[in-house]
């Protein structure tokens, strides 16, 4: 539904997000100067300073060819070493097979993991619905997320961290015998990035350190392309395509402790800029009997160009048409939302990025394959959409692709 020329990459709508403040020449001469002293330096750059420096080069729009070519390779060089060092690690080969791709949701117990995509350097994980995707360890692995840390992480308040289990803990038992980083609390156990705890979708976890040195050096680029789909209050106006609000986020710790226990988030002048783009696929309406009859419900698919927590969530509230079943954002329908659809309904749906280069590759300059995964609505969000009678044809067939539950239905849109 966000594909093709009529949707920006997360890349140029980066640079469309700062568009409307020109870069100060003595920024510009300040970041040449430290260009200089970097590259100078480079060899003597941990992963993390190599993030930072594509980070904050890509954010200011100054990251060039020559700069990003060297950064890449000075980072692979270093994955290149760990990898090398984690060779000698015993493997227990008992769990080859779940490095197989899986494509039936049906083969899995409901609720539990699996591996949807595998490649030489990374997975794709299914996380199901009320899975966390947190690391407890503190300054190592904020050293190995920093660039993310806006990220959605979910929250105290929707479900108890107690009842929650967690994806890191199945990637250690289930992958670390084999695997060398989904053991490193240093590298978020593999884990590239993460999702509200309601969400479910696909996650990314690296196989090897090339596999995360070179990922996170994509987001931290923002050449990661992430889309979601949600069902929305009221019909969304089509000509609705993007919202460009800042976000606020408040969160509240836990007396004597650095956990968080509550995160609200807010619209405002004083949060960060803040890029959501949207689709209006279905307009939809409650079947049966009673006051809720007719009720009219979007079926929308949003692309975040930021990765602001709870962004989606906050920007649709912000335009009049919360998700459903939102506790936080849409407390007053949740009692009748929460009888219908049973959580917060948002998937992520799509997630594209370039693969490791070959070293062939990396001395030609040429991009490496696109690889690019369609999740389809799991069981629980079908069911709930199944309630719902489309407003228009238009409508009827964007619900019959999503009722579906095949990834191949999913890429006709335009």
């Amino acid at each position: 539904a966000l594909q093709g020329r009529t949707c920006k990459s997360v890349a140029e709508a980066q640079a469309e997000l700062e568009a409307d403040a020109d870069i100060p020449p003595e920024v510009s001469e300040l970041f040449d100067t430290l260009r200089g002293e970097a590259l100078r330096r480079l060899d003597e750059f941990s992963p993390i300073h190599l993030f930072s420096l594509c980070w904050a080069y890509s954010t200011a729009r100054l990251l060039d060819e020559d700069l990003q070519k060297k950064v890449t390779r000075a980072a692979l060089r270093l994955g290149e070493a760990k990898d090398k060092e984690a060779d000698g690690c015993s493997k227990d080969k008992s769990t080859t097979e779940l490095f197989e791709p899986t494509a039936k949701e049906s083969t899995h117990r409901l609720g539990t993991p699996y591996v949807a995509h595998s490649a030489d350097h990374w997975l794709a994980l299914y996380k199901p619905a009320h899975w966390q995707v947190s690391v407890d360890s503190r300054e190592a692995t904020k050293n190995a997320t920093a660039p993310f840390e806006d990220d959605d992480e979910g929250d105290g308040e929707e479900d108890s961290p107690g009842d929650k289990p967690r994806l890191q803990n199945w990637i250690r038992q289930n992958l670390a015998p084999q695997l060398a980083i989904c053991n490193d609390a240093t590298e978020a156990f593999g884990l590239l990035h993460r999702l509200d705890a309601q969400t479910s979708g696909y996650i990314v976890c690296a196989k090897s350190y090339v596999g995360a040195y070179w990922l996170r050096l994509q987001w931290c680029s923002y050449a990661v392309d992430k889309e979601y789909v949600a069902l929305v209050h009221g019909f969304v106006d089509p000509s609705e395509r993007e919202i460009h609000k800042r976000i606020r986020i408040d969160k509240r710790k836990a007396p004597n402790s650095r956990r968080t226990v509550s995160t609200h988030c807010t619209v405002g002048a004083n949060g960060k800029p803040s890029f959501t783009e949207l689709v209006t696929l279905a307009h939809l309406r409650r079947s049966g009997s009673g006051a809720a009859e007719g009720e009219p419900y979007s079926l929308v698919a949003l692309k975040l160009h930021t990765g602001r927590t709870h962004q989606i969530r906050v920007h649709m509230q912000s335009i009049g048409h919360p998700l459903v079943t939102d506790v936080k954002y849409a407390e007053d329908r949740h009692g009748d939302d929460k009888a219908w659809c049973p959580r917060n309904f948002l998937h992520t749906y799509r997630l594209a990025f370039r693969d490791v280069p070959t070293k062939e590759q990396l001395e030609e300059n040429t991009s490496s394959a696109l690889k690019e995964m369609f999740c389809p609505l799991p069981q629980d969000l079908r069911e709930t959409l199944s309630l719902l009678e489309p407003a228009d044809s238009v409508s009827q067939q964007h619900l019959s692709d999503w009722l579906t539950g095949e990834a191949a239905r999913l890429q006709t849109w335009e």
